[in-house]
């Protein structure tokens, strides 16, 4: 099975939870739907919905409409974050379009994506089951901490590889995990369940964000969406640059010091770090902790007995799509340390 059989199979609780989707954030105020509906029609896979259902009918629980509102829920808290996101970065490219902050403004963008966080929250009260409630609510918390961590360490190369993972667990993978787990939990999943579960969703996202670091510099922009380097040029440091810097000679060190500290930085520059990047295999040792995190996912779904096990090669399809999506043709496998 691959991620096209996945789509295909879902092919109708997808189609209930982009009308969720669309359906929630109508208002009398018609700059809220025109931005939600330019944001929503910008491209993505619904890859957190896709997530809750499965792992409801991995429980023995069908995609009804209780299901679908939840998957509605993680994508409009996902699609929140990215407006502030990039209000927060400047980024006026994603998925090959205009962002809200670049078409609309800063002002525009934080106030919608505030207004899909509470449309999520309301949402949440119409069952207001507390163990959900408060999964989802932690989930944000640590999210919202993330970002905080990540831009309190903004444009310090030297930070330590433990951090940038913290900043990858606390930003990315906290979303996808309880993604996963609300499915669970609306399917009455045992304890074991729940926990295989959590832990599939924690490597699961982990694996997403590192896939995302290596392609950033090593991607055709067509594919990715947006300029490559884009990191680079914000100021962030991910894991690719880190393993470069920490492997560099002296004087590639203070180049990088310095590049990380210019916010006018250009393509040239990107193309000059990334050019090292493969001499050093920086990409390739990220790419491969993507794949040390993809296997891992996958293993901890065998540790619990499930309704409907069929699912586990669902998800199993979804993790290795992440891999054979953004793998680079120069990746190459290297010890992970």
């Amino acid at each position: 099975m691959d991620f096209r059989d996945v789509t295909q199979d879902l092919k109708n609780d997808l189609a209930n939870v982009e009308q969720a989707i669309n359906e929630n954030y109508k208002s009398d105020i018609p700059l809220i739907p025109g931005i939600s509906s330019y944001l929503m029609s910008c491209g993505g896979k619904r890859i957190r919905p896709m997530l809750t259902i499965l792992t409801a009918k991995l429980c023995g629980r069908d995609a009804d409409k209780t299901v679908v509102k939840h998957g509605c829920v993680v994508e409009y808290l996902h699609a929140a974050t990215l407006l502030h996101d990039d209000v927060v970065d400047e980024t006026t490219v994603r998925r090959g379009k205009e962002t809200v902050n670049a078409k609309w403004g800063s002002d525009a963008s934080i106030l919608v994506g505030d207004f899909l966080i509470s449309r999520a929250i309301l949402i949440l009260a119409d069952d207001c089951e507390r163990k959900i409630i408060q999964a989802i609510t932690e989930a944000t918390k640590i999210l919202v901490e993330g970002g905080i961590l990540e831009y309190a360490e903004a444009r310090k190369i030297k930070v330590t590889e433990k951090h940038i993972l913290d900043v990858i667990y606390r930003k990315t993978a906290s979303i996808l995990s309880v993604s996963a787990r609300l499915g669970g939990l609306l399917a009455n999943a045992t304890e074991q369940q729940e926990t295989a579960i959590i832990s599939f969703g924690d490597d699961f996202g982990m694996a997403f964000q590192l896939m995302d670091d290596a392609l950033d510099y090593d991607a055709d922009e067509k594919v990715l969406g947006k300029p490559t380097g884009t990191d680079f040029k914000e100021g962030h440091v991910t894991l690719p640059l880190h393993h470069l810097y920490h492997n560099a000679d002296p004087e590639l060190k203070k180049e990088i010091e310095g590049f990380i500290k210019n916010e006018n930085i250009g393509s040239d520059e990107v193309q000059y770090i990334v050019r090292h990047m493969h001499k050093q295999k920086s990409i390739d040792y990220t790419l491969n902790l993507a794949r040390h995190y993809i296997d891992r996912a996958k293993s901890h779904l065998r540790k619990a007995e499930f309704p409907e096990p069929k699912y586990i090669e669902h998800l199993d399809a979804i993790a290795d799509h992440i891999y054979s999506r953004y793998s680079a043709p120069s990746a190459r496998t290297v010890p992970v340390k």
